[in-house]
């Protein structure tokens, strides 16, 4: 890699810290059952720290995405053509990114129109970002089952990383795909650090006669 390029799959790990931040910044964020007085105290006390740590949040999609078009090169190039598993793990990180987005936007409205707009508009606002969580979940299962079923078959990747993302697949599906996406983060910090130590590693001495 040339230039600033090496450092792309670094991406990944910015992704993460920048949620992280975020998570700090926001704190813990009402649920989908509680009451309307309740949503309506926190969304006014806790205004500021939830917009900002939204437009944080928005903004990390930027090096998702970013890392998962490093990733699909990888399992691309790795997979050989029609590269249909990569492009079915780009297709799941653009749907994760999506859902994320719409988890975010709702996050954002709560906060920025509270006190502005009836209490039943907000606490709408806090449920769906509190419940409004599938096309997160099936964009994250997509982008795990796909990327760990071309980790496995093609070798790009260690294998136990292609079983692990396989399991979160799975898991991302079920009523533990909360856990499952918050492992998906870990899973994306390793795979990060990895891509960059191998684009950083110097090139294999040349066998002689070729070209």
């Amino acid at each position: 890699m040339r230039g600033l390029e090496r450092f792309a799959p670094l991406a990944g790990l910015l992704f993460v810290l920048l949620i992280v931040v975020a998570v700090i910044v926001g704190g813990e964020t009402p649920g989908a059952d509680d009451s309307l007085q309740k949503v309506i105290d926190y969304w006014n006390d806790n205004k500021d720290q939830n917009i900002v740590a939204s437009i944080i949040a928005a903004i990390a999609t930027v090096p998702f995405l970013w890392f998962a078009g490093v990733l699909r090169s990888v399992l691309a190039a790795a997979e050989g053509l029609p590269t249909r598993l990569a492009s079915t793990a780009w297709g799941g990180a653009i749907l994760t990114a999506a859902g994320w987005l719409m988890i975010v936007g709702f996050n954002f409205v709560a906060a920025d129109t509270a006190g502005d707009v009836a209490p039943a508009v907000t606490q709408t606002f806090s449920v769906l970002q509190a419940d409004f969580f599938f096309p997160l979940a099936i964009g994250a299962s997509v982008f795990l089952l796909a990327s760990g079923l071309a980790i496995v078959r093609s070798g790009a990747l260690p294998s136990w990383l292609g079983w692990a993302a396989l399991a979160l697949g799975v898991v991302a599906l079920t009523p533990g795909g909360f856990f499952a996406i918050l492992l998906m983060l870990l899973w994306i910090v390793v795979v990060s650090v990895m891509l960059f130590q191998r684009g950083s590693a110097p090139p294999a001495a040349g066998v002689p006669g070729q070209v």
